[in-house]
């Protein structure tokens, strides 16, 4: 049976929490929702929050959104703390907390499996009547097509259990070089040949399963 990071009990508190924090920095305060959640995710609250840290459980959607802001540097600016929960936004906040808690997935992994904000929301039409066991489907298959995406490279490297990180250093390349094949800015096809051999032998593959 899965453990999750936290009991049920919690879930319509993070669920409310989380919807009411992207209402009110949207719509609110008028910031661009896609920037806004990435604020969230890079600031370290979203790691905690998925844990449900009591000291963010406790707050108001409003509060939680000042949070991100202020921990950002970049605070909003103040405006009435209200909050719509039939909007777009309030809506994909809701799902997005209730993804994290029925996948057992932190709201970082969730992003970089394809479960994007923007994904979400762009799924609010055809989604928020059709239940949250339909959310969760669409999620599912938005992982599947994410990892049938992925490069080669990352692939392996997942395989093999290395961070972007390890596997520069193991291999002598450099991090921002990593990067750029793993997201496609550079060929590793045109790569030196001492370059793949190097990352092959970390890794223990082929030429060709990286390429």
């Amino acid at each position: 049976m899965k453990t999750r990071a936290y009991d049920k009990l919690y879930l319509e508190d993070t669920m409310t929490v989380l919807g009411g924090m992207l209402d009110y920095a949207v719509n609110g305060c008028g910031e661009e929702l896609n920037e806004f959640y990435a604020r969230f995710l890079g600031c370290g609250i979203a790691r905690e929050f998925s844990r449900a840290t009591p000291k963010y459980m406790g707050m108001s959607g409003v509060e939680l959104a000042l949070e991100v802001s202020g921990r950002t540097g970049r605070p909003l600016p103040r405006k009435e703390p209200y909050v719509d929960p039939g909007s777009p936004e309030y809506w994909t906040g809701w799902v997005m907390a209730y993804l994290s808690w029925s996948m057992d997935m932190d709201f970082e992994t969730l992003q970089q499996r394809g479960v994007t904000v923007e994904a979400v929301y762009n799924g609010f039409r055809p989604l928020h009547e059709a239940g949250l066991d339909k959310a969760v489907e669409t999620a599912e298959g938005w992982i599947r097509g994410s990892v049938a995406r992925e490069h080669p490279l990352k692939r392996q490297r997942k395989r093999a259990g290395l961070t972007q990180r390890a596997l520069a250093d193991l291999s002598g390349t450099s991090l921002r070089v990593i990067r750029s094949y793993e997201q496609g800015q550079r060929s590793l096809g045109s790569a030196s040949v001492d370059t793949v051999r190097r990352l092959c032998r970390v890794l223990a593959c082929r030429q060709e399963d990286i390429l």
